[in-house]
């Protein structure tokens, strides 16, 4: 009788093991093109002038620096003021031509380089700067920015 227990046994451990779930499956690898896409909608998100939809990119505890600025900016609601006074500027078309991405892992990625913002509602108006831009996927999927450092172009 004991060695039939103990076959049982050994039968429901070996049942109970094939009948475990997979592993989680390891998260997919970020690539160039997905993190282009989330640049084209964070720019997009800029030239849209919409502020809720602007302040929707970036995460609730944003780092951020502004070439306007001499202090750290930290928060949304601080960068919600920020993002009114941008909005107030109507720049109402931008873009970032020629980032260089730095994928730091599948939910992690840095965007840098140059971004031309153009008016034109009223009077045409034009400026430059350059930005660095640390985007983290967020739990609910969507993607914002965590840190934002902005400047402007050394004039030659």
């Amino acid at each position: 009788m004991r060695v039939v227990s103990f076959a049982l046994g050994l039968v429901a451990l070996s049942l109970a093991g094939c009948s475990q779930q997979p592993a989680a499956q390891a998260a997919q690898p970020l690539t160039q093109a997905d993190a282009q896409a989330v640049l084209d909608n964070f720019a997009k998100a800029l030239s849209s002038m919409d502020l809720q939809k602007i302040d929707e990119m970036y995460a609730a505890d944003v780092v951020a620096f502004d070439p306007g600025k001499p202090e750290r900016i930290g928060g949304k609601v601080a960068l919600h003021v920020m993002n009114a006074q941008y909005v107030d500027m109507k720049f109402n078309h931008v873009e970032m031509p020629e980032p260089k991405f730095q994928i730091l892992g599948p939910d992690l990625f840095i965007a840098s380089g140059t971004a031309h913002f153009t008016g034109t509602d009223g009077k045409t108006k034009e400026g430059d700067v350059r930005y660095s831009e640390v985007f983290q996927k967020q739990p609910d999927g969507n993607w914002q920015s965590i840190h934002e450092h902005l400047d402007y172009p050394p004039k030659t």
